[in-house]
């Protein structure tokens, strides 16, 4: 097995322990985030009951919902340059519920050996672990960094990948969506892309260099637009699948976690009206607002140059553990000591580490853009 990645698993669950307690740390990694951008991504949903704007007798089953998988394949279209259709859209109930949809598959066809470039995210590790799948690792290092060793197989596999490398800010280069995208075609190697942060880029481009990169038919890609607006308290999130796979999948996701309540339903066709006109641009803005206000502050010794999402790998100027953190021992990362993932969305948390490197300097922090709500 890979002793590194479930070893990952223990960690997470320390820190979760800890994050419950009363009179935690403040915890700087954390995984939510506010912004005043809420009522305007959800309209009529911020104030009005769901039983107002929909049928509440009903059950409510996304994938039935045509008219919502259109709007995602008109979306992918528009965005990537991509032919999609709704034959090719599995919408479901959040992310999670798509990645235990996908082990279960691995599980039932036979697949107990797969391929993966680190990181991995906790809770696919977690899946792979209580099911037996063992997850081989294709390289030491991450896709952005420069001396990254990518070493595909020889055969016909499963490979699952992460793009963007969420905790970093850091999107797969296309020069290694590429190579991969080659060894798909060459070995008819099936490839899962862990897209949640996809659709956050801080250039303000919209497409995502996987939809074009890799070979449609032998993809399959996860996109979560509760990320993309940063709500968190609805679920939903989408598979896109190659047109074989798709009423497979779609049978077994049913039978696993059934419908979606009706609030969620509603959001989806938000998100998807959201992505089809005005896009998140406020969002990033204010992500990297919020990055530049931190920068500025003398808050950090040193830090990485992110691109995408809202969380940032960088080294606090104080010692981490004056804080709740995840460090690099989290996502698979060798080196980098001290650095730990901040959250730019987590208010509290940018102004505690701004306030603490002040008061280690004995001095106010340095001025600059304040911490915007």
């Amino acid at each position: 097995m890979t002793p590194s990645l479930f070893r990952m698993l223990d960690w997470h669950e320390l820190i979760e322990a800890e994050r419950r307690q009363p009179g935690a740390r403040v915890f700087v990694s954390d995984y939510n985030g506010g912004h005043p951008f809420v009522e305007e991504f959800l309209g009529e949903l911020a104030d009005t009951a769901p039983g107002r704007l929909a049928d509440i007798t009903r059950y409510s089953g996304l994938d039935e919902d045509v008219r919502l998988r259109t709007k995602i394949a008109a979306m992918h279209q528009r965005y990537d340059g991509v032919d999609c259709a709704p034959r090719n859209v599995l919408p479901g109930g959040g992310s999670s519920s798509l990645l235990g949809t996908f082990a279960t598959w691995l599980l039932l066809t036979g697949r107990r050996r797969i391929h993966y470039v680190p990181p991995v995210y906790y809770k696919l590790a977690y899946l792979f672990r209580r099911m037996g799948i063992e997850p081989v690792p294709v390289a030491r290092g991450h896709a952005y960094q420069p001396d990254f060793d990518l070493r595909l197989p020889d055969e016909r596999t499963v490979l699952v990948l992460t793009d963007p490398v969420w905790y970093a800010g850091r999107r797969v280069p296309s020069a290694v969506l590429k190579a991969i995208g080659d060894w798909q075609e060459e070995t008819g190697s099936l490839v899962f892309v862990d897209g949640t942060f996809q659709y956050l880029r801080w250039d303000g481009e919209r497409g995502e260099e996987s939809a074009a990169r890799l070979p449609g038919d032998l993809t399959l890609r996860m996109v979560c637009p509760t990320k993309y607006l940063s709500i968190h308290g609805y679920r939903c999130a989408h598979l896109l699948v190659p047109g074989h796979l798709r009423e497979e999948l779609a049978e077994l996701h049913m039978n696993l976690h059934g419908d979606v309540a009706v609030s969620d339903r509603l959001f989806a066709h938000r998100a998807a009206d959201l992505m089809l006109g005005e896009g998140n641009g406020a969002l990033i803005r204010h992500v990297r607002d919020r990055h530049e206000a931190l920068a500025g502050s003398g808050a950090l010794s040193a830090r990485m140059p992110a691109e995408t999402g809202f969380f940032l790998f960088a080294r606090p100027r104080v010692p981490h553990r004056w804080f709740l953190a995840m460090d690099g021992k989290y996502f698979e990362l060798d080196g980098h000591p001290g650095y730990v993932r901040i959250n730019l969305l987590n208010r509290s948390g940018v102004a505690a580490l701004i306030t603490a490197a002040g008061q280690s300097m004995g001095r106010r922090p340095a001025a600059g853009r304040p911490v915007k709500a």
